[in-house]
C-alpha cells in the first residue's frame, strides 16, 4: 500500500468565469493559477464533497432484486465556510453584485454588495487545489474542475465577539454538455511526476 496517496491536505478554491480550464500541468503546487481564475482565500472548515445518484430499478415479479437500473438523476456538491468576507466573496453567495468606491474628498472607501430578486443563478467554474507528496517527499497538486456551477449560502453567515466570522458556502454542480457522457460534471486530476526533458 501506498502511503503517500494518503492526502493530508487544505484546499484552496477558484472560481472562474465559464469555459476557463485549469492551469498547466506544470504549474507547482501552492503557485497562483492565472488566467481568469480568482482565489477565494482563506477557509476555517475542510472542503467537503457529496456525490450521490437515483437509480431507476428494475423489478420482476420473480425476484426479490432489481435486474436492470439506471442512474436517472446525480448530484455533486461541495461545502465549506470561506473567512474573508470580501465583497466578491459575498456577491457570490448571495447572487448579487459587489461595487468598490474609492476613498476620495468627502467620500469614504467602501464596498457595497447589492442582492435579491434576481430569478437567475450565476454559473461559474469552481477549481480546488490541494497537495500530493510522493514517496521521496517531491510535492505535486490535486486539482478538482467543476466545469459549471452555482455558489449559494451553505449556512448561517454569523458575527461573534468569540469567532471569526466565516461565510458557509455551497457549490452545486451542473452538467456541461458541451462534454461527451461520463465527463459532463467534474475533472480530478492528480499529478504524479514532473515531465521528462
Amino acid at each position: 500500500m501506498a502511503v503517500a496517496d494518503i492526502l493530508l491536505t487544505p484546499a484552496t478554491l477558484y472560481y472562474a468565469p465559464i469555459g476557463e480550464v485549469l492551469p498547466d500541468d506544470a504549474v507547482a503546487y501552492g503557485t497562483a493559477w492565472g488566467g481568469n481564475w480568482v482565489n477565494m482565500g482563506y477557509t476555517n472548515a475542510p472542503l467537503a464533497v457529496s456525490y450521490s445518484n437515483e437509480k431507476y430499478k428494475v423489478m420482476v415479479e420473480q425476484l426479490t432484486a432489481a435486474v436492470k437500473s439506471r442512474i436517472i438523476s446525480e448530484e455533486l456538491a461541495f461545502e465549506t465556510t470561506l473567512v474573508e468576507l470580501t465583497g466578491a466573496n459575498l456577491a457570490l453567495a448571495f447572487n448579487g453584485t459587489a461595487t468598490d468606491t474609492a476613498a476620495a474628498i468627502g467620500q469614504p472607501g467602501k464596498t457595497e454588495v447589492e442582492a435579491g430578486g434576481d430569478t437567475e443563478a450565476d454559473v461559474y467554474t469552481f477549481g480546488f487545489e490541494g497537495e500530493y507528496v510522493d514517496a521521496g517527499g517531491d510535492s505535486f497538486p490535486v486539482r478538482v474542475q467543476v466545469y459549471r456551477g452555482t455558489l449559494v449560502m451553505g449556512g448561517n453567515l454569523e458575527f461573534s465577539k468569540s469567532k471569526e466570522s466565516g461565510l458557509p458556502i455551497r457549490i452545486d454542480a451542473e452538467a456541461d454538455t458541451t462534454k461527451d457522457v461520463g465527463k459532463q460534471l467534474i475533472l480530478i486530476q492528480k499529478v504524479t511526476a514532473d515531465a521528462l526533458s
